[in-house]
């Protein structure tokens, strides 16, 4: 079947670009960017379950299909976000017609290669540091395109379509999709082995992110933690510079304060005092994101008072170290920490942060693969806590689809966890979770839900 793109062409009619999947937190972001340019038409289509996206594009004018492949004959592009190949009844409709289709990175790596792009990339703190950036840029009058996996309240959604040179990205190095990326400037918080069902080991990781700072152009820049045990396997033309908490560092934080409300610290750039920053967010963790933030942004030229002034009491995204309210006196936050680095993080700067109140955590571990990978690990993650109840393992799409089988269970890991002096307690489904805490919570209590999955669901039932 011929295309009609050239003749759509020639009569200047809209291009019409079809996203699949296009709740997904990525996709929707895009499928915002790409209505906003001149002569584009925007249709998408996904599961009928309602997520927190179907108010973001409500609110931006695209509707939303039930998945149909008739959805796509007149598309003159398609974009399929990662969770879909190409098995979709949809690309399968689209090869079928000769329209060109493009992965989630692949058409981001498109948008990006029209402006300057800034990658944000790392095992941890992507999200995070992301909105930081984003945050400094929109305040200092930049106007960047912002791309980020969360809602963030500062930068109103998961995305922001700028008139700015800058494109800034949340970039992940699942399967490599970072490497469909060109940027000039690039952040890396950290480097660990995650995502196991794809990556042989750290090595493998290693060579993702090696490959990724080889893109940087010689004029480009490089901020990258300078605890990171792997660091100096890092090479790039660009120019380097660390951030951290050690005296080394070229842009680290000093005289450190916690309490209920985040943490304030003495931001040293390069053995100056730039000013003290108060940020709305707890933990270490966060620290070091505004440091990887302010790192960049003063190498782009910005003024420190400028940036300093964004960022003060920075309040966080969704899904990270959110507080959902109260119960019984109870203090419910969420997080989406599902790497037992990410818990360990989260849990220390609760601690640090609620000194005195009772921690207990609710994790939902997050696909078969990384539980299994990484079990011992989990396992050593709850030290902060005093109790962890640990609903069953969230399997991820790809895994029930090719039939992933593993003897691992969320029962297991909690007899592990108890092998560690730690209380913890297993219930196969949310309600029985929601219905034992409801039944148990003090005054005293912090309650975490941690997880990747719909573990959140057993704070909103908590608070509502």
């Amino acid at each position: 079947m011929q295309r009609t793109s050239k003749r759509k062409e020639r009569c200047k009619l809209p291009l019409h670009i079809h996203f699949i999947g296009i709740k997904g937190t990525g996709m929707s972001a895009l499928a915002q960017i790409t209505s906003k340019s001149e002569g584009t038409i925007v249709t998408g289509s996904d599961v009928s379950q309602r997520f927190f996206t179907d108010s973001i594009l409500e609110k931006a004018g695209i509707n939303v299909l039930d998945f149909n492949p008739e959805n796509v004959v007149n598309a003159d592009l398609v974009v399929v976000s990662a969770a879909y190949d190409d098995t979709h009844p949809e690309v399968v409709k689209a090869r079928e017609l000769n329209i060109p289709v493009f992965s989630y990175p692949q058409f981001l790596g498109k948008l990006m290669s029209e402006k300057k792009g800034i990658c944000i990339a790392g095992t941890h703190g992507k999200t995070t540091t992301t909105a930081m950036v984003g945050k400094i840029l929109l305040s200092s009058g930049c106007d960047p395109t912002v791309v980020v996996g969360s809602d963030v309240p500062c930068i109103g959604g998961n995305a922001h379509v700028g008139q700015g040179e800058y494109f800034l990205a949340e970039s992940c190095e699942y399967r490599r999709h970072f490497l469909n990326y060109s940027p000039e400037h690039l952040i890396i918080t950290n480097m660990e082995l995650d995502h196991p069902d794809y990556f042989k080991d750290l090595s493998d990781v290693l060579a993702a992110f090696s490959e990724l700072a080889a893109k940087l152009p010689e004029h480009g820049n490089l901020v990258i933690w300078q605890e990171e045990p792997n660091r100096t396997n890092i090479k790039t033309k660009a120019r380097i510079t660390t951030f951290g908490l050690s005296a080394e560092a070229d842009i680290r934080a000093d005289d450190i304060k916690y309490d209920n409300m985040g943490s304030n610290f003495n931001v040293i750039v390069e053995g100056q005092n730039l000013g003290r920053l108060s940020l709305a967010v707890s933990g270490r963790h966060n620290i070091l994101d505004a440091l990887a933030a302010i790192a960049l942004t003063y190498r782009l030229g910005l003024p420190g008072k400028t940036i300093l002034q964004a960022l003060q009491n920075f309040n966080g995204t969704k899904r990270r170290f959110e507080r959902l309210g109260t119960y019984n006196g109870a203090v419910i936050y969420d997080d989406y920490a599902h790497h037992p680095t990410e818990i360990q993080t989260t849990l220390e700067g609760a601690r640090r942060s609620y000194p005195g109140r009772r921690i207990r955590a609710v994790f939902q571990p997050h696909t078969f693969s990384r539980t299994e990978k990484l079990l011992y690990e989990f396992s050593e993650a709850f030290a902060e806590a005093d109790e962890v109840v640990l609903a069953e393992i969230f399997s991820s799409a790809r895994e029930k689809k090719s039939g992933y089988n593993s003897s691992i269970s969320s029962a297991k890991l909690a007899d592990l966890i108890k092998g560690k002096g730690i209380k913890a307690e297993f219930f196969p489904t949310l309600e029985e979770i929601s219905s034992y805490l409801n039944n148990t919570l003090t005054e005293d209590d912090l309650v975490i839900t941690l997880g990747a999955g719909d573990i959140y669901k057993v704070g909103l039932i908590l608070v509502s």
